[in-house]
């Protein structure tokens, strides 16, 4: 308890951090009573019997009910109040043994004054407490790190360690399905365009934009001021599949161009002049439609509105990188196709 009191004290330091609960209470004072075995089975005595006597004197004893106009009332018999009020009080109650004497508790008893927590919570066997707090115009992040910080500075007890949860706990979680949604998103698109196109190469061309596009992203948030969050990651993985449409129209129209006779060089100027109308139509028309999102200030605005911020990042990077890269890359894999080619020839000549 004492650790989370202080950790508590130290977040009240943290900039964007408030309502700092912690889940245990003070401790409060109790009274143990520690029997003596011996002395009990001397007297006949046994747990049991001690532990129900005590209770019904300073609890009370429900004897019976006392029955008037249709209502009823429990008759509770008890020890009177200022009976019951001190250690001394307790060590004198009597406690009847199988032969009818009356012993009192501080003949075979001894009665201790102990501060006790008032709720003990326990997880997988182990007993925890949570320290809570709520946040205040500052990301879920820098709020965490500030905390992880704060946790370097303290000597923690042997036995004692610290679990980040709530709120963070379900960030990790959802980052971590994201990132396995994220590889398994990008292998099922480049399947997908390797059954198409029946080549390994031209899918891989294609994709190059798909990296880029997540440079885009983290330049258009850290321009806005934006935080990396869940909704900008799902905004990153709606990318893979909105990036690689501009790389076919491209790479689609090289290779017909290719398969028309022209050079590799002469087949990527062709296409790029051909095809550059249509990228930047397609590309507008999404930039256009996200920006409401962006501009919005209505109610759940500020949702999904990373969403947007890097939709727009990352595709108006990849734009450029396909109009630019693709058309290199293409270049130097068309190259190194001819070149191997031509060899074959000279081979088989």
């Amino acid at each position: 308890n004492l650790v989370a009191d202080e950790l508590a004290l130290r977040m009240e330091g943290i900039e964007g951090v408030r309502d700092i609960a912690v889940s245990r209470g003070p401790e409060r004072p109790e009274l143990r009573i520690i029997p003596d075995q011996e002395k009990m089975s001397a007297f006949g005595l046994n747990a049991n019997t001690v532990s129900q006597a005590i209770r019904y004197r300073v609890e009370g004893m429900t004897a019976s009910l006392y029955r008037e106009d249709g209502d009823e009332y429990d008759v509770v018999v008890r020890h009177k109040e200022e009976f019951r009020q001190s250690v001394s009080h307790v060590e004198n109650i009597a406690v009847p043994n199988p032969a009818g004497q009356m012993v009192r508790v501080k003949e075979f008893a001894e009665v201790k004054e102990f501060f006790a927590p008032p709720n003990i919570e326990r997880k997988n066997r182990i007993r925890y407490l949570t320290v809570s707090s709520g946040l205040h115009e500052r990301s879920l992040g820098d709020v965490t790190a500030d905390i992880q910080a704060e946790l370097d500075e303290m000597d923690l007890p042997d036995g004692v360690f610290v679990e980040f949860g709530g709120q963070i706990e379900d960030q990790q979680e959802a980052f971590a399905d994201l990132g396995l949604l994220l590889i398994l998103s990008i292998f099922l698109v480049y399947v997908v365009m390797a059954a198409q196109f029946e080549s390994f190469r031209t899918p891989f061309i294609i994709m190059m934009a798909v990296p880029f596009a997540f440079s885009g992203v983290m330049i258009a948030l850290f321009l806005t001021g934006t935080e990396l969050s869940v909704i900008s990651l799902i905004g990153g993985i709606i990318l893979v599949g909105i990036v690689v449409k501009n790389s076919i129209v491209l790479v689609d129209f090289t290779n017909l161009m290719s398969a028309r006779g022209l050079s590799v060089v002469q087949s990527v100027i062709t296409a790029g002049k051909s095809r550059l109308r249509p990228v930047l139509m397609t590309t507008l028309t999404t930039l256009l439609a996200m920006i409401p999102m962006v501009l919005s200030s209505g109610e759940g605005a500020e949702i999904w509105a990373p969403m947007a911020i890097a939709v727009i990042g990352g595709l108006t990077f990849s734009t450029l990188v396909t109009l630019v890269f693709v058309p290199v890359v293409y270049v130097l894999f068309g190259v190194q196709k001819v070149k191997k080619e031509k060899k074959q020839v000279e081979q088989q000549l």
